[in-house]
């Protein structure tokens, strides 16, 4: 018998076995906390920091001051200094409240902008950029992204701007439109989005990389505490 008592002898009460560790092993995995604070937060971490450095690689980078070299009444007309590579247009204008959030009024039907060198030529090829990437309002003030261009060399360039209903780019009479001054729709030439070594693909990397070890370093101290549990 005692023999028998002995042979009997529980693994648990003899140390042998973890029964909290059993327990959490025979859950299903969704109620694991050693889960949600390992491959969940970690596949978690991966996709957010994915979805960041797709929006930096189409963004271009950290948007940079948006009218940095100037603004330009629609209509209107300025010569404007201009620095080699990629420069920004954006289309600026009064912005409203509704609620708790503002909103920047509609461009003007027919909207137009042209950049030519100051000392004649060809105008420079403008492409799309999507005004859905990035808006800003600040007070009565907004502007979004419009078109960009890559500028061939530093110099001076004529920047027009133009409406349905206004004088025609190339008009002399765009050039009697008064400066810009706050007030209404305009296009402000501004610097090009900010990106760590002058590369999209690096900086859509890094950033996508610095937003991944800020999850995972999020995660740690509940991981300590799974464990110490």
């Amino acid at each position: 018998m005692e023999g028998g008592e002995k042979g009997s002898l529980d693994p648990q009460t003899a140390g042998l076995v973890d029964d909290e560790g059993g327990a959490e092993r025979t859950k299903p995995f969704y109620q694991r906390s050693s889960f949600w604070t390992g491959p969940f937060l970690w596949g978690s971490g991966l996709v957010v920091a994915v979805v960041i450095g797709i929006g930096w690689y189409i963004l271009g980078g950290f948007p940079g001051d948006h009218d940095e070299y100037a603004t330009v009444n629609v209509p209107g007309q300025q010569v404007v200094e201009l620095p080699e590579g990629d420069v920004r247009l954006n289309f600026e204008n009064d912005a409203f409240r509704s609620g708790d959030t503002s909103h920047l009024e509609d461009q003007p039907p027919g909207l137009a902008v042209q950049v030519t060198p100051d000392g004649g030529g060809e105008p420079l090829e403008l492409e799309d950029v999507p005004s859905w990437l990035f808006s800003s309002t600040v007070d009565d003030r907004g502007h979004e992204p419009h078109r960009k261009l890559d500028v061939p060399a530093e110099g001076e360039y004529l920047v027009q701007a133009t409406a349905e209903g206004n004088p025609k780019l190339g008009s002399p009479a765009l050039a009697q439109a008064p400066a810009a001054d706050d007030g209404g729709p305009e296009i402000a030439v501004g610097a090009a989005p900010w990106t760590p070594l002058d590369s999209k693909l690096a900086g859509a990397i890094l950033a996508g990389l610095a937003v991944f070890i800020v999850v995972i370093a999020f995660s740690l101290p509940f991981r300590l505490i799974g464990r110490g549990s």
